[in-house]
């Protein structure tokens, strides 16, 4: 039996994520040793909460990256998979680091990045599959005990939600459906994904080397406006504008334009690539039970959501 994950790396804690992951390690156990890192160049302050924040060199060297690792027993990463140098360079140096049990990679939201459609439109999707590759190596090689998991959790929902990356414009009462919007698609609130990363060190024997797939829940684009039209009713709501449009169109339209540079024709494909590919209820990977998690009530979390924006 493996020993309990005690000393913990996160790198990217004043994130969307990051933030969220920290304040569930601490709220879940005490036991936990948290220690941060952040660039030198950093003009976030400190997380809020008592961890150890070590700075490290924008230059972001395997060997700097090395020395802080050690004595770490788990490493997340949750920063933006933009560089991928900087995520091998951060699993290189878990495995370096001899103490390393357990690397979470930035993995979490959308698709699983091992489908070639997925690959084929969005490069962050490359670079996600770069990285676990990596990690298979170096598991493979290890003499330590070095291993990783990868978290797949659909679109960050609440998050999604609430600043219109899911194509839901809350203030405005606007839409836009992809299809009959009637396909079912797996989301995770980013509450669930921190879950889900304290899930994977508390199970370290059943979790290892794999890629694992959970949800807060599995709803279709029209559950969700659903969803929406009971939170605002009591809100004064007033009728939503809808748009439906053809898949395969939106599809061309973005890839077309995120060809030609437009980074938000980039977050248009991530969209409906988790619209159109994000049920895995039946993928050999679902780890809900695994896990011990449950599905989150959707009504709950999107009248969450709207109160959070202030719709009283």
């Amino acid at each position: 039996m493996a020993t309990p994950i005690q000393n913990i790396a996160l790198v990217g804690a004043n994130g969307n994520l990051g933030s969220v992951i920290l304040h569930t390690l601490f709220q879940h156990s005490p036991a936990y040793t948290i220690t941060v890192l952040q660039r030198a160049s950093s003009t976030r302050p400190p997380p809020p909460h008592p961890v150890k924040t070590i700075s490290i060199s924008d230059a972001w060297t395997t060997a700097e990256l090395t020395a802080a690792l050690a004595g770490q027993h788990a490493v997340i990463a949750a920063f933006p998979l933009r560089n991928v140098e900087d995520h091998l360079r951060l699993a290189d140096a878990a495995a370096a680091a001899g103490s390393v049990r357990r690397f979470i990679p930035a993995d979490y939201g959308s698709v699983d990045a091992r489908s070639p459609r997925a690959r084929a439109l969005v490069p962050l999707f490359e670079r996600k599959v770069i990285v676990r590759e990596r990690l298979e190596v170096l598991a493979a090689e290890s003499k330590t005990g070095f291993s990783w998991t990868s978290l797949v959790t659909g679109h960050f929902f609440d998050w999604g939600l609430g600043n219109g990356f899911l194509n839901f414009w809350i203030k405005e009462r606007r839409a836009v459906i992809l299809g009959d919007g009637t396909q079912r698609s797996s989301a995770g609130t980013l509450g669930r994904v921190a879950e889900a990363v304290v899930r994977v060190l508390e199970r370290l024997e059943e979790t290892r080397d794999r890629v694992l797939m959970v949800q807060s829940f599995c709803v279709s684009q029209r559950d969700v406006l659903a969803a929406l039209e009971r939170a605002l009713l009591r809100r004064g709501g007033k009728p939503w504008d809808v748009e439906v449009v053809d898949v395969d169109g939106f599809i061309e339209k973005h890839k077309r334009l995120a060809e030609q540079g437009d980074k938000g024709s980039v977050e248009e494909l991530v969209f409906a690539l988790g619209v159109v590919e994000g049920d895995w209820e039946d993928k050999e990977d679902f780890a809900m039970g695994l896990l011990g998690l449950e599905d989150e009530d959707l009504d709950e979390v999107v009248e969450r959501v709207v109160g959070e924006m202030g719709l009283a």
